[in-house]
This record gives C-alpha cells, sequence and structure tokens, in this order.
C-alpha cells in the first residue's frame, strides 16, 4: 500500500511541473513564430524602401504620403518613390505603414528635383503587431507591459544619377 501512495505522489509531481513548462514552452514557439514574421516585415520593408531609392535616383517625384497607407500610397500606378515604396511592400498591411519620406540630405529639400551627384534618402517605418498572445502570457508572467507593436524602421541612401 505504500509503494501506491508514493507513485500517486509522484504522479502529482509530474503535473506541477508539466505546468510550470508549459508556458515557457509557449513563449518559445509563440516567439519563433512571431520573430519570423516580424523578420519578414523588416526583409520587406527595406526591400521596399531600396527600391523606393532606385526610382528616386533617377529623377521621379517624392510624393506624399499621410499615416495610415493614404496619399500615393492609394494610386495604382507608380508614378513617384513614396506609391513605389507602398507597392513593393507586398502582403503587409498598408495601414499599418506609419511614414514614408524622401528627401535630399545635403540641401535638406524634401522633395526631388534633388541635383545629380547628391544623395538621396528613402526612409520607411512600419508597425508590426503581434499574431500570436506572446505579448499577454509575457506580460502575465512578467507584470510588465509589453507594447502590442515593434516598430519596424529602413532607411536607405543612394547617389542621384
Amino acid at each position: 500500500m505504500k509503494l501506491r501512495k508514493v507513485r500517486r505522489r509522484e504522479e502529482a509531481q509530474s503535473l506541477v511541473e508539466f505546468a510550470l513548462i508549459v508556458p515557457m514552452f509557449l513563449i518559445l514557439i509563440f516567439g519563433i513564430i512571431d520573430f519570423g514574421l516580424g523578420l519578414r516585415a523588416y526583409v520587406t520593408l527595406s526591400s521596399a524602401t531600396r527600391e523606393g531609392a532606385r526610382y528616386g535616383i533617377v529623377g521621379n517625384q517624392a510624393g506624399t504620403f499621410i499615416a495610415g497607407g493614404s496619399g500615393d500610397c492609394d494610386g495604382i500606378k507608380t508614378t513617384t518613390i513614396v506609391s513605389k515604396v507602398c507597392s513593393t511592400m507586398n502582403g503587409l498591411g498598408l495601414t499599418n505603414i506609419q511614414t514614408v519620406t524622401t528627401k535630399c540630405p545635403p540641401s535638406g529639400v524634401t522633395s526631388p528635383p534633388c541635383t545629380p551627384g547628391n544623395p538621396i534618402e528613402v526612409h520607411a517605418e512600419y508597425r508590426y503587431h503581434y499574431i500570436t498572445p506572446v505579448r499577454s502570457i509575457v506580460n502575465v508572467l512578467s507584470g510588465g507591459s509589453m507594447p502590442g507593436y515593434l516598430t519596424v524602421r529602413s532607411t536607405v541612401t543612394m547617389r542621384q544619377e
């Protein structure tokens, strides 16, 4: 009889260990998923700003951007640097784009035409919102206040031709 009581205590111990490990395991799995999708957002954003800078160095106009993905981001035609950046962000929600700016750093001009030989700078910011409950789990366990999104930024500078 004593042997059975010992086994029952061991079963309860494994249940407690499982309950302690599950939150850490979920944080790890959800963190991997959100990290992968956040990295995808960063790669897409940096590729889009690079394409916008390439589009701008040949003399195209900067265009306008209004937070939330409107302005030149609404247009179907790619006629400005801003619309080129927005059209290159395949799969990212345009409503989460915070800024798309273009400037010529030496003179501070905010829209081309910049003079050939001077650099043109394209900057974009995007808010990546978590798709898993990793934020809630981390906040419960740590008592902290993890933000609901990550701001992903990319800046590309190229010399105008």
